[in-house]
């Protein structure tokens, strides 16, 4: 029975917006992890990988949900603490989701045996992560009274990371990785080097794309070195450098592998990864919440 005082209500309330953004998160993992769900080599993947690679690629992707809880989230004004109990909510629902899709793909056969499922399902919860965070960052409703918050320089990192992890897992899995690293020459790998900087700081900077802060300030000689165009590009690539590394070490692409080829499949992947970091900061746009508080 409702209370006068509306509290009965507002509870109400507060467990449907519980209930629809957990809703909002799943859609959003779908959305996103379903074209690796559909993908082979990710499931050949989940039924080989190491156990300590799984769990490296895990805390990755786990510190990268941290991030995007911290830009948005499930719930608003958190305590460290609490982002990371959130992060432990959307991994574990990822989880659901990638196990719930995979059982309907008739991926998880009971043969296959408990090792195999359960590194299946962990692996390619990873990208279902990424699109519950996304969802809860992007897709979430703004509180009532106030519009969305500008996302600050780290959170903008962190959203790059995710991006690049999402587009590297698309590849990384596959034998053109080895094949593009191994055949790459010096100068090429040079050229793919500068080719993914120039690409990601036009699209976020340059072309007027929406969500692109191209033209958000005319003078950029005041602003910290990780806000200038130039700056977030690079660390921006030099985040999709090391989940490129990560993700080749933990996929086994390594094995056999000299320096030079090595380096030069961390590059090529690299250049998907940019893509990827490009195109998450495309989604949240804006200006930087520091730069606007400076400017107010």
């Amino acid at each position: 029975m409702a209370r006068r005082d509306g509290s009965h209500d507002g509870e109400g309330r507060a467990v449907n917006e519980t209930v629809l953004d957990h809703l909002r998160a799943a859609v959003g993992g779908l959305f996103v992890g379903l074209p690796l769900l559909w993908t082979m080599e990710m499931w050949e993947q989940g039924a080989t990988q190491p156990a300590l690679k799984l769990l490296l690629l895990f805390v990755l992707a786990f510190g990268i949900v941290v991030g995007f809880n911290a830009v948005s989230g499930f719930r608003r004004e958190r305590s460290w603490i609490e982002l990371v109990v959130d992060a432990g909510q959307g991994m574990g629902l990822s989880i659901l989701v990638a196990a719930a899709m995979l059982f309907v793909l008739g991926r998880l056969e009971a043969e296959l045996g408990l090792p195999t499922l359960v590194g299946r399902i962990g692996l390619l919860s990873i990208p279902v992560a990424f699109g519950t965070a996304l969802a809860s960052t992007v897709l979430s409703e703004p509180e009532e009274g106030s519009g969305r918050e500008p996302v600050g320089t780290i959170g903008r990192l962190f959203v790059a990371a995710g991006g690049a992890l999402y587009f590297a897992l698309n590849v990384a899995p596959t034998d053109e990785v080895r094949i593009l690293g191994s055949e790459a020459d010096v100068p090429l790998l040079l050229v793919a080097i500068a080719a993914s900087l120039v690409i990601s700081l036009a699209i976020v900077f340059v072309v007027e794309l929406p969500g692109g802060r191209a033209g958000s300030r005319s003078d950029w000689s005041s602003v910290g070195p990780l806000e200038h165009p130039v700056g977030e590009t690079v660390a921006a690539y030099a985040i999709a450098v090391l989940v490129s590394l990560i993700l080749i070490f933990s996929f086994g692409l390594s094995d056999g592998l000299g320096l030079r080829a090595f380096a030069g499949s961390v590059v090529m992947l690299a250049t998907v990864a940019s893509f990827g970091s490009a195109a998450a900061r495309l989604l949240i746009g804006g200006e930087p919440s520091d730069r606007k508080a400076s400017a107010a």
